[in-house]
C-alpha cells in the first residue's frame, strides 16, 4: 500500500461505557445519535469484550495487542512503567515509525493519566473532557490538504463520572440534569445477588465500600444511578458528535478510518454492581464501531467474537499497511468484516484483578464462547461460574452447581488451563480448578513453585 492510499486513523475512546448503552444496540433510555449514525455509515461488533474490565490494563492492552498479565498490569497501579508502551512495537511507535503523525487528546491511563512524546506522541492534549473536543478538531484543520497521513487518539473520560456520582462527590464537567425519579430507568431484570454467585465479588465490592458509594443503595437509588449514567453517555456522545462534524467540515472524512470503542463497562445496577472489574457482560463487553468509506459496508453488523484489547493494533497496522508483530495473536476487524479464511475465533478470554496494589487481592479470568460463558475466580465458595448466554445472557442461573453440565464444565477448564500455560499466566495457573484428565507431569509443571 503506497503512503497516498494509506487512510488517516481516528480512535474515539470513551471510559466505562457499556456495549449495551447505544441506541442502535437496543438501548431505549439513553439517546445517542452521533454513535448511532457513525455505526449506521459503517459496521458495528456486537460481541467485543475488553481483555480486562479496568482502565490501565484494558488500555495498556490496547496499544500494545498483548493480554494485561504479559506486560506485568494486573490492577491500576502497576509496580512498574511497562517497557511495551514505550517500546518500538506499540500501536503510536509502529504507526511513527511508518510515517504517521500521532496526536493524543484526552484521558491516556496507560499507565498515567496524560501521554507524553515518549509514549509516540508528538501533540498533545492532557487529560479533561472539556476543550477536547475543540482540540482535536484544531489538529484535524492542519491536515486539510495534506498528504501525510495522521493517527489521532480523542480520549474522553465521561461516562467513567457515574464513578463520582454514586460516591456523592462534584461532577465534573458541568452538572447534570436534576435527579427525577419518574423519568428515571426501570431496573434491569438481572438486579441484585443472583443464587450462587461467587463469595470473593461481594467482598470485594464490602471491602471497596467507599470506592464504589453504592452500599445502601434502595432500588430507587439504582433507578437514579442508571438515569445518571444514561445523562453521562448523552453528554459525551454530543461531544463526539461534535468531532465528527469537525472530521467531515475538514474534508479528510471520506479518507479517516474511524474506530470508536471503550476500555470497559459499568454494572449499570445488574447484579447490584457498579464500577468494573467484576466479569459480568455489563462490565466487560464495550461498544465497537469502525468506519471506513468505501472499504466498510454502511450498516453492517457482526455477532463475531472479538478482543478488542488484543485486535486494535491488528487493525489498525493492517489498515495502515504496517505488518504486526509477528508474537502478537490478535486479529484484524477488517479481515473479519470481509470474511477471509481464519479470521473467526471460538472463544475470547478476559482476566481480572481486584485491589489497590501492583498485585490483585482477587483475581479471576472468563473464557466467552459462541454460547457458553465460564468464569472462575481465585477463591471462595462458587468461585466457578457456568452461563448459557442464549437462553440466559443476564446470567442468571450459574449452571456450574449442576452435575449434569460437568462436560461443558470440563471442556471450559481445558480451554482455560492451555490458554494460561500458552500465555504464561503463573499469576492465576495455580489458581484454577484443573480438568480432571490434567497429567502429573503438568500438574508437577504448575505446583514446582507452590506461592
Amino acid at each position: 500500500m503506497n503512503a497516498a492510499a494509506r487512510p488517516n486513523i481516528l480512535l474515539v475512546m470513551t471510559d466505562q461505557h457499556s456495549a449495551h448503552m447505544l441506541g442502535c444496540a437496543g438501548a431505549h433510555h439513553v439517546s445517542t445519535p452521533n454513535l448511532d449514525a457513525l455505526a449506521a455509515g459503517g459496521a458495528r461488533f456486537e460481541r467485543a469484550y475488553a481483555t480486562f474490565p479496568l482502565c490501565v490494563p484494558s488500555r495498556t492492552s490496547m496499544m500494545t495487542g498483548l493480554v494485561p498479565h504479559e506486560v506485568g498490569v494486573h490492577t491500576n497501579a502497576p509496580a512498574r512503567e511497562p517497557e511495551e508502551i514505550r517500546g518500538t512495537e506499540s500501536l503510536p511507535h509502529l504507526l511513527r515509525a511508518a510515517g504517521y503523525r500521532c496526536g493524543h487528546a484526552g484521558k491516556w491511563h496507560a499507565t498515567r493519566a496524560s501521554a507524553e512524546e515518549a509514549d509516540g506522541f508528538d501533540w498533545l492534549r492532557d487529560f479533561g473532557d472539556e476543550g477536547l473536543a475543540e482540540g482535536a478538531a484544531e489538529f484535524l484543520a492542519e491536515y486539510a490538504g495534506q498528504d501525510r497521513p495522521f493517527f489521532l487518539v480523542a480520549s474522553f473520560d465521561d461516562p467513567h463520572t457515574i464513578c463520582e456520582v454514586a460516591r456523592n462527590q462534584p461532577s465534573y464537567y458541568g452538572e447534570l440534569p436534576a435527579p427525577d425519579l419518574a423519568t428515571a430507568p426501570n431496573l434491569p431484570t438481572n438486579f441484585g445477588p443472583q443464587p450462587f454467585e461467587p463469595e470473593a465479588l461481594r467482598t470485594e465490592q464490602t471491602a471497596g465500600a467507599a470506592v464504589y458509594g453504592t452500599t445502601n443503595y434502595t432500588p430507587e437509588d439504582w433507578r437514579l444511578y442508571r438515569q445518571a449514567y444514561a445523562h453521562l453517555v448523552e453528554r459525551v456522545d454530543a461531544r463526539i458528535g461534535q468531532l465528527l462534524v469537525e472530521l467531515d467540515r475538514s474534508g479528510i472524512g471520506n479518507d479517516t478510518l474511524v474506530i470508536f470503542t471503550s476500555d470497559h463497562g459499568d454494572g449499570d445496577a445488574a447484579h447490584a454492581w457498579n464500577q468494573k472489574t467484576a466479569l459480568f457482560e455489563e462490565t466487560i463487553r464495550v461498544p465497537l464501531i469502525v468506519r471506513w468509506p468505501s472499504r466498510i459496508v454502511p450498516g453492517s453488523a457482526t455477532p463475531q467474537l472479538v478482543s478488542v484489547g488484543l485486535d486494535l493494533l491488528p487493525t489498525v497496522c493492517d489498515a495502515a499497511g504496517i505488518d504486526v508483530p509477528a508474537h502478537l495473536t490478535g486479529r484484524s476487524l477488517l479481515s473479519i468484516l470481509h470474511d477471509e479464511e481464519d479470521s473467526a475465533v471460538d472463544h475470547v478470554v478476559v482476566e481480572t484483578g481486584f485491589g489497590h496494589g501492583a498485585r490483585p487481592t482477587t483475581s479471576g479470568r472468563a473464557v466467552i464462547g459462541e454460547r457458553y460463558k465460564y468464569v472462575i475466580y481465585s477463591w471462595g465458595r462458587h468461585r466457578e461460574q457456568l452461563y448459557d448466554l442464549v437462553e440466559d445472557p443476564g446470567e442468571m442461573v450459574n449452571l456450574a452447581v449442576e452435575a449434569r453440565h460437568v462436560n461443558k464444565l470440563e471442556q471450559n477448564r481445558r480451554v482455560l488451563l492451555e490458554w494460561c500455560r500458552t500465555t504464561e499466566d503463573h499469576m492465576m495457573l495455580k489458581r484454577l480448578v484443573l480438568p480432571a484428565n490434567t497429567t502429573v507431569e503438568v500438574r508437577k509443571e504448575i505446583y514446582a513453585v507452590p506461592y
